[in-house]
């Protein structure tokens, strides 16, 4: 960046690669380093260095070679290599004269384009082009395209690198908005209520606590049934206490997941049915769905639960 006449500071910048006999550094980004700019290498043992660049030939490579030289010389920097550190910067200096034939010269597109300079360039002076897009950002509004003819190709399969190597497995589920299609590990077919149905749904949550629970004693902290006329789809269970303890989460007394706290370690756990390999845990009215607590502590404690499903009528 630049500042009325002169060139701000640049900050070191890190090397990504050794450095070449040919001038050839590459670095983390070349961002604001121009051509006849005076930089100073760095790296651990060696004295700072004075060059000039003379090239900049992407975002991340730069050509330097001796202060007041022509631009077509090059220093060997092969010295400076990535284990010691090597850093390019920029102190603060005046910006070099443009002759005003050279600025028009600068500025002039050659034929066939013949024309003072109108080729959109991003910041590293790469004109844009499909394999470098301009940036764009839709913010606040709308587009309205007309009719547009396109070809897509698209590659359906179940499994990578079916039926030819490199593709990429996908998936298509098939429903009404409500219940999906599932695919059961024994390779038969059943409907599988959709995690996110229409609106008639309501996230619940059901809390509660319980206090001096003593040691070997099967409690339940915490319980949700699932009222008539809905079905519900069993979330998350939090759970935590003053004892380390063995936490079970149960639906119509049947074990779907268990966890325990130990020493040392965080005194809550989460269970997240949302994960498992089936999806979420699927209720029907009546079900009921039980967080207990078995401690073996000599001490009482003191132990929390909260269940949250979505409720769907």
């Amino acid at each position: 960046m630049a500042i009325e006449r002169v060139y701000k500071a640049i900050d070191p910048v890190a090397f990504i690669s050794d450095g070449e006999n040919s001038g050839v550094i590459n670095i983390t980004d070349t961002f604001c380093f121009k051509v006849k700019m005076i930089v100073i290498l760095n790296a651990d043992g060696m004295v700072p260095a004075r060059f000039q660049v003379k090239r900049v030939n992407s975002k991340t490579q730069m050509i330097l070679g001796q202060v007041k030289t022509s631009l077509h010389n090059r220093s060997d920097l092969s010295a400076y290599l990535l284990s010691l550190n090597s850093t390019v910067s920029a102190p603060e200096q005046p910006r070099p004269d443009i002759p005003d034939v050279d600025y028009n010269r600068a500025t002039y597109e050659e034929e066939p384009t013949v024309a003072h300079r109108r080729i959109l360039v991003d910041k590293y002076g790469l004109p844009y082009t499909i394999d470098n897009p301009m940036p764009t950002q839709l913010s606040d509004g709308s587009i309205e395209i007309g009719t547009v003819n396109a070809e897509i190709e698209v590659q359906l399969s179940h499994q990578d690198n079916v039926p030819d190597v490199g593709d990429v497995a996908d998936s298509t589920q098939i429903g009404d908005g409500v219940e999906i299609l599932q695919i059961n590990p024994d390779g038969s077919i059943t409907v599988k209520l959709n995690p996110l149905p229409p609106s008639n749904v309501k996230v619940m949550s059901t809390f509660n606590e319980v206090s001096s629970v003593p040691s070997n004693t099967i409690t339940t902290v915490a319980t949700y049934t699932v009222p008539v006329a809905k079905i519900a789809i069993l979330e998350t269970v939090d759970v935590s206490g003053s004892n380390i303890g063995t936490y079970t989460v149960e639906v119509n007394g049947v074990v779907k997941d268990k966890k325990r706290t130990w020493f040392n370690g965080p005194m809550s756990e989460r269970f997240d049915f949302r994960t498992t390999s089936g999806g979420s845990v699927q209720l029907v009215a009546g079900d009921v769905v039980r967080a207990v607590i078995t401690h073996k502590r000599p001490t009482v404690g003191d132990f929390s639960a909260k269940i949250d499903v979505i409720e769907i009528e």
